[in-house]
């Protein structure tokens, strides 16, 4: 291959930053759980289970030990009796079948008795400033039970089966960051172990996923000295669940510098790899990550309702750029056009006849292709949160800056009911941020700021009745409502992906869309919505197993192919 040295043009704001395209966003090899995996395998973390004090049907508690180079931490899980009937994906919910922390250090007896009297408690309970995470866990009851019947039998699971969930345990939400009185994010920043996003709740994640497989296998082998234990081919095909609702949403719209950077930083690995003249190696990658995800989305059979692009289209699509790859390889043209710039222009070739979701899905496999040519970039996920006034700027400057940035606010109309169809409000029954309909549920008085272009226009209309010269200080001594937004937009200066441009509480606005996109950062496949408003997901699918840390490693596990194994078994 030749990288080209030439300046690397990124994809406008107003062609990224659309509803519908952050909503097609998927994992990449920047997601943070990638990310956490290559710096697992780099340093050759040792992670060993130290007790494992279950009863004949799971209950009870575990522990295991990670040591880094640097640090040591102590994986901590609580294994519940519930009824089914308690059993629920809502984070109102009281009870759980598992919960668990990732705490710094070792566990003393002590510790392990506070945490076994407050984790089941989760949002009740109390940690302190050595946990870094807590969260919770349900079975997936079928498959749960599934797995173990056939380990007592002797025999492995049917990865068609599996496929049909992917986990055996499903998270409801991951907690660090102060909540609870765990440790504040200023303990992990700098060189600690989990400094970057969410990678103390990316570990905690893959270590449930692990628990899960120790846990069949312990039941199986209380039932039957002589169960089976999982194949690592099958293990390694399971993964931890997760269901996200519109909890997720006001963070995008709270955290908007940090939401800059995740993109922006997607979008240089993106504009990079694509200025790479391709081998006929990386020709023949491209085709065999086609052919890998033409049947991973052919054996897709999760989605059941018509939210989101079905699977099957994305596997017919797949075949067509595979076919178009195979076209150019053989005679050096693209649909009959000769060209020496071959990914910008196949990503411009297949605009014309996918879906948006296939064109990002094409992005996630040039970036898998050149992952080397990107880490650099993994570094550069944080950034600084500070949001302030510039009191000194002028008015005629702010109105220059709303134009620049902010000209995409201009198209609604917010007299029209249908873009105001909606409200956001905090449940005070519910704890968590819903969608109500104006003028038929209440609450609308309790309204969440979530709309910015509505804020945006009416701080554009106020503007005009000041001079243009005169300082915004001395406007927000008049009109101090509209100090919130003047912040906002004078921080985002230069943040052209901080803002998601759309108007969110339209009457057809899809929340799904939000949650897509945060969750596909995290590193989240088998996007399976409930609803609009809520998707099950799964993460890990595939990755090596806590055994296999340190050893040599191939990070291209995403979308796994359904294992086979000799015999059948």
């Amino acid at each position: 291959m030749v990288v080209k040295h030439e300046r690397h043009k990124l994809r406008s704001a107003s062609e990224v930053m659309t509803l519908e395209r952050i909503g097609a966003f998927r994992l990449t090899s920047l997601s943070f759980l990638r990310i956490l995996l290559r710096h697992m395998m780099r340093e050759a973390w040792q992670i060993d289970c130290r007790l494992l004090e279950l009863d004949e049907k799971g209950y009870g508690h575990a522990i295991y030990c990670i040591d880094t180079p640097k640090h040591t931490f102590s994986f901590v899980v609580i294994s519940s009796d519930i009824d089914d009937d308690e059993r629920s994906d809502r984070v109102i919910s009281k009870k759980w079948d598992v919960t668990f922390a990732l705490c710094e250090g070792e566990v003393s007896g002590e510790k392990l008795e506070r945490l076994k009297r407050e984790l089941p408690k989760q949002e009740a309970g109390r940690g302190d400033a050595n946990d870094l995470v807590w969260s919770r866990a349900n079975k997936s009851n079928r498959i749960f039970d599934y797995v173990i019947d056939c380990l007592v039998k002797g025999n492995q699971p049917d990865p068609n089966i599996l496929n049909e969930v992917g986990y055996l345990l499903r998270t409801t939400a991951v907690y660090g960051n102060g909540k609870f009185g765990l440790a504040p994010y200023e303990k992990i920043k700098d060189d600690h172990p989990f400094s970057g996003p969410f990678q103390a709740q990316m570990f905690a994640v893959y270590m449930l996923r692990q628990f899960s497989t120790d846990l069949v296998e312990h039941i199986a082998r209380q039932k039957n000295p002589q169960a089976a234990k999982l194949h690592p081919e099958i293990k390694r095909y399971i993964g931890t669940g997760n269901a996200t609702g519109l909890g997720m949403a006001p963070f995008l719209i709270a955290h908007p510098r940090l939401i800059h950077q995740w993109i922006y930083v997607r979008e240089q690995a993106i504009a990079r790899v694509k200025h790479i003249q391709p081998s006929e190696d990386d020709l023949m990658l491209l085709i065999e990550w086609l052919d890998r995800v033409e049947n991973y989305f052919k054996n897709s059979n999760l989605i059941d309702r018509e939210l989101i692009l079905k699977p099957e289209t994305l596997a017919e699509q797949s075949t067509y750029i595979k076919e178009l790859v195979l076209g150019y390889k053989k005679d050096g043209q693209l649909k009959g056009r000769r060209t020496e710039d071959v990914w910008h222009d196949l990503s411009k070739t297949v605009a014309e006849s996918v879906s948006i979701e296939m064109q990002e899905l094409l992005h996630t496999l040039l970036l898998e292709l050149y992952t080397d040519h990107v880490l650099d970039l993994e570094r550069c996920m944080n950034v600084d949160e500070t949001y302030q006034v510039e009191p000194r700027m002028t008015v005629g400057r702010l109105q220059e800056l709303i134009n620049e940035q902010y000209h995409w606010v201009f198209q609604y109309d917010f007299n029209d009911p249908e873009e105001k169809y909606y409200f956001w409000y905090r449940s005070e029954e519910k704890e968590e941020p819903r969608l109500g309909v104006r003028g038929e549920e209440p609450g609308d008085d309790k309204e969440m700021p979530m709309n910015i272009a509505e804020q945006v226009q009416e701080l554009y209309e106020v503007l005009k009745l000041a001079a243009p010269e005169e300082m915004v200080g001395s406007f927000i001594l008049k009109y101090p409502d509209y100090k919130g937004i003047i912040q906002r937009v004078q921080s985002l200066e230069g943040y052209e992906y901080g803002e998601i441009q759309a108007n969110f509480l339209n009457k057809n606005f899809m929340p799904l869309h939000l949650l897509r996109c945060k969750l596909s950062f995290f590193g989240a496949e088998r996007f399976n919505p409930k609803s609009n408003r809520w998707v099950r997901i799964t993460l890990f699918q595939g990755a090596p197993l806590v055994e296999e840390v340190g050893n040599l490693y191939l990070d291209n596990w995403v979308f796994p192919e359904l294992p086979i194994l000799e015999g059948g078994q």
